[in-house]
């Protein structure tokens, strides 16, 4: 990344989410960033009743949808240890994806007689309700020619959108009935670095939606864990400065705290909260969004500054890479919004020194401002130039591979169009160079001489050549 993860202002300043970083990385070394978003995902899952942020007419909601590329076997199944302890101290539903039919994401009916009676009953699927979902293998997101795969691909992205939308409706039409699922679930992706990145990045909706974590795992960094790894066999783990008690009563306190000012801000009891539907919840969640938050004078100014500078990075770019990475600008601006309202509640906690009667009272509880901003846009901008770097990277590699392979079928095309001779004192076929490069030029638009031998040069491991006297020759290499 582009700075270590203890200069971030965010861990400067709260030493409850320094403490949990701290570790998570004892758990899955040196993925400190990882855990970070780790902390942001709980608290996304355990608010997603509460919180809805308005934009203009329609709303975001506080989840963090989490894809992190990184090679195997550098911690991402086992970073998941601490992320579950922590939501299953919280209640938080919990669950572990690979693959699966529709049915076992969208639900299925299941029919039965009772009292001579056919009942419908309807088994809700993976994608249902409030959960976090753990989705270790997400190598098969990238399959695009399977198409089961696809529809669940489609899936994800739908259950993505934000709750409440016609969007995040899942739709299933089935023999007995339409099946129909609001998905309120948080993921948490992982998967090795793919192939085919420029294919899948264009075709895949999936990945404007998530928060892309994309990390190099250098041999050094290997030995590094390894050493490190190593030297704590037999040993106990250290004692550290907060504990899972600190996290969870963090964690519940917040939650506690939204639920009472949605109940104040919408005029009903507690209990008449608990007796609603998930329907008429969201309801309310979306009348009051307007009223339930406060940002000063500095919140848009510096938003719009972080917007500014991820711009100014894609306008130095090819435009066909700008405009690749322009797809994923939105969303993160979008998360940027959703950190800002994630650390301005840590903060109002640290504030209050965790008195939730207090959190409650004081109305910069709920007032974000620029300082939420800048902290959320120093995470957001190094995960931006890690995707940027990749991207880069990947998507030039793979263009490069391609212009190869095709300048390959190019040259054995001029080759098969050439006349056949042979040459005293060389076995098989051959051809006049200077024939083969003229053959070529005519195939592929009349390109300049300059251009062909450029062209002969990449593709040389192709041919063996001879002279005789002045005369060039060249034989096809068999592969």
């Amino acid at each position: 990344m582009a700075r270590d993860w203890k200069n971030y202002t965010a861990v400067q300043r709260f030493p409850l989410l320094k403490g949990y970083v701290d570790i998570f990385s004892d758990v899955s070394y040196h993925n400190e960033m990882a855990g970070l978003i780790s902390f942001f995902y709980v608290q996304g899952q355990t608010t997603v009743d509460y919180i809805r942020i308005p934009i203009n007419n329609s709303h975001l909601d506080p989840r963090i949808h989490l894809f992190w590329i990184q090679p195997t076997r550098s911690g991402k199944t086992i970073a998941w240890e601490h992320t579950g302890d922590v939501l299953e101290a919280l209640g938080v539903p919990q669950d572990m994806f690979s693959t699966g039919t529709d049915a076992a994401l969208i639900g299925s009916w299941n029919k039965y007689e009772d009292n001579g009676e056919v009942v419908l009953e309807l088994q809700k699927g993976l994608l249902a309700g409030k959960k976090a979902l753990n989705f270790d293998e997400g190598s098969v997101l990238f399959e695009t020619k399977k198409q089961h795969l696809n529809e669940v691909v489609l899936y994800l992205q739908q259950a993505m959108n934000p709750v409440g939308t016609k969007a995040n409706t899942l739709v299933k039409h089935m023999k007995d009935g339409k099946i129909e699922t609001e998905s309120r679930v948080s993921f948490w992706l992982t998967t090795f670095p793919p192939q085919g990145v420029r294919e899948v990045v264009l075709t895949k909706g999936v990945f404007q939606r998530v928060l892309l974590l994309i990390r190099p795992w250098p041999i050094e960094r290997r030995e590094q864990v390894s050493e490190e790894r190593m030297n704590t066999a037999f040993k106990r783990p250290p004692e550290y400065d907060v504990t899972m008690d600190d996290f969870t009563e963090y964690f519940s306190a917040i939650r506690k705290i939204l639920r009472a000012r949605t109940c104040t801000l919408a005029g009903i009891g507690d209990f008449e909260w608990n007796s609603m539907t998930d329907d008429d919840r969201e309801k309310i969640a979306q009348q009051i969004m307007y009223d339930f938050w406060q940002v000063d004078s500095s919140y848009h100014p510096l938003l719009n500054s972080h917007k500014d500078h991820m711009y100014e990075l894609v306008r130095m770019m090819d435009p066909k890479m700008a405009d690749v990475v322009c797809a994923f600008i939105p969303n993160l601006l979008n998360y940027t919004n959703i950190f800002a309202v994630h650390l301005g509640l840590l903060e109002a906690y640290d504030r209050h020194s965790g008195d939730h009667v207090e959190m409650a009272k004081d109305p910069a509880t709920f007032t974000f401002t620029g300082d939420h901003v800048e902290m959320a846009a120093e995470i957001i901008y190094d995960l931006y130039e890690e995707l940027v770097t990749w991207l880069e990277s990947e998507v030039e590699l793979e263009s490069v591979a391609k212009d190869r392979k095709a300048r390959k079928a190019a040259w054995k095309k001029a080759w098969s169009a050439s006349k056949l001779t042979s040459i005293e004192g060389h076995q098989g076929d051959w051809v006049r160079k200077s024939e083969l490069m003229s053959v070529y030029a005519k195939q592929n638009g009349g390109v300049s001489r300059n251009t062909q031998f450029l062209h002969f040069k990449d593709a040389r491991s192709m041919f063996t050549e001879a002279s005789i006297g002045v005369t060039k020759y060249v034989q096809l290499v068999p592969e």
